[in-house]
């Protein structure tokens, strides 16, 4: 029994390292800008205050006066302009470490140790270390730290950054040998009042009479955007409602519309905007195809606390995906916790691909199930293998040294049970963290 596990434990070893050495294309990003954190006097406590360790802190009963004290001033994203320098390192120890002990083994903590490990040596956070990985953090806060995490640590080729500013439609400058742009369209389809379209109205110089005059800006944006370089585009409707976007009825919706700019719109949380919203999307992803670029949906949970699971199926965009079949769907986190459902679809349906983005982190357990499971039910070319969906770039490395370790063990077990081959597995895994990725945005693969 012992050297049956010590096999497995070396074939697991072995298919990270090999993984390690494929240039991994990262398909979903929201890292900040160099510039930006730069600017930041990061520590280890800092990195509490991104929305996923810190909903697994409130998770655990951690009031949010003991979360801003801990977490500082400096890894909020949501202040824009950052209070005095918080307390002393110690001081905030003491107070984090009751509930560090509650925390430590889920995904979200134990990316943040896999990424201080992999760029700073650092193989726990106590009271004897937390200084230290502060102190290291603080020394990365220099130009070309980025480059030295992502291409040279991380051995990542390219990553997806999602566009932010308010709207995130405008392609920021980027260094394009690190990054491509991915702007969004959520403005364009997800309306909530007259004074949406009116923003819209000044921003683009444009009258819109119609929902005809918004989509034919949406075509205009997303062939501008490929233009830029753009490999996709991204809609974010499941943070406000279910994915079952209807047969689209243009002829109600053109009504709705008149009411929005008469000022007598329900709101985009009606029966009314959801028909409006509805044909938005549906003319959206035409927009999107007509240019050649594939779809982002965010299907999966929502970040935060007290998230819904109202838009985490894939199962109620049958009708969308079936309606727009030269488009290519990238489900950026899989429909987690549906992952069978949306595997369903990605067997049945020629334009859904599966992205494993986030979801490393979220439950490795359920990424190593979900690959066993759809490797021999998916053509294995529907596959992306990462994305980070995180602001720090030593998280952002730690995030990838657990999605090897997660493909690993997946393989690994399979390959034990005689599924495949050695060969099989690298196969495998040059496809999830290159290959496919590389066909869904357009970028050249690894040789």
């Amino acid at each position: 029994m012992e050297k049956t596990a010590n096999t497995y434990l070396r074939t697991v070893n072995d298919l990270v390292a090999t993984f390690g050495g494929i240039p991994t294309i990262n398909g979903h990003t929201h890292v900040i800008s160099e510039a930006d954190r730069l600017g930041r006097d990061l520590d280890a406590l800092s990195y509490f205050a991104h929305p996923y360790p810190a909903a697994d802190l409130r998770s655990a009963g951690m009031p949010d006066d003991d979360l801003s004290f801990v977490s500082g001033d400096q890894g909020n994203l949501a202040i824009p302009e950052r209070p005095p320098s918080p307390a002393p390192l110690e001081e905030r120890w003491a107070r984090f470490l009751p509930w560090w002990d509650r925390i430590r083994f889920t995904g979200f903590s134990q990316c943040l140790l896999e990424g201080w490990r992999a760029a700073y040596g650092f193989d726990r956070l106590d009271a004897t270390t937390i200084g230290p990985i502060s102190d290291a953090i603080r020394a990365g806060r220099r130009p070309g730290h980025y480059a030295e995490i992502l291409r040279d640590r991380a051995n990542i080729a390219i990553s997806l950054v999602q566009m932010t500013g308010t709207y995130g439609e405008e392609v920021a400058e980027i260094d394009r040998d690190l990054f491509l742009p991915v702007p969004r369209l959520n403005r364009f389809t997800m309306l909530r009042s007259r004074d949406d379209l009116a923003s819209l109205e000044a921003d683009y110089s444009s009258d819109f009479r119609s929902v005809d005059d918004l989509i034919a800006t949406m075509h205009e944006r997303c062939a501008a955007w490929k233009a830029a370089g753009a490999p996709e585009i991204k809609l974010s409707q499941s943070y406000h409602r279910a994915m079952d976007f209807g047969t689209p009825d243009p002829s109600r919706a053109a009504g709705i519309f008149r009411q929005l700019r008469d000022g007598h719109y329900p709101g985009l949380d009606t029966p009314d905007g959801r028909v409006l919203e509805d044909v938005l999307v549906h003319g959206a992803v035409s927009a999107a195809t007509a240019s050649g670029l594939p779809v982002q949906f965010h299907v999966g949970p929502r970040a935060g606390s007290y998230g819904s699971l109202e838009g985490t199926s894939l199962a109620p965009m049958a009708g969308l995906i079936r309606a727009h079949r030269d488009a290519r769907f990238d489900i950026s986190h899989s429909g987690f916790p549906y992952l069978t459902e949306a595997a369903v679809l990605a067997k049945t349906c020629g334009n859904v691909f599966l992205n494993l983005s986030w979801m490393h982190i979220y439950s490795p357990e359920g990424c190593v199930r979900a690959l066993r499971e759809w490797i021999r039910m998916v053509p294995v070319n529907k596959i992306i293998g990462f994305g980070d969906d995180l602001y720090w770039v030593d998280s952002i490395l730690g995030h990838l040294v657990m999605a090897r370790q997660n493909v690993a063990h997946a393989l690994a077990g399979m390959m034990g049970e005689g599924l495949l081959t050695e060969r099989d597995a690298v196969e495998i895994g040059r496809a999830l963290f290159n290959g496919n990725p590389a066909a869904l945005y357009g970028i050249p693969p690894a040789r």
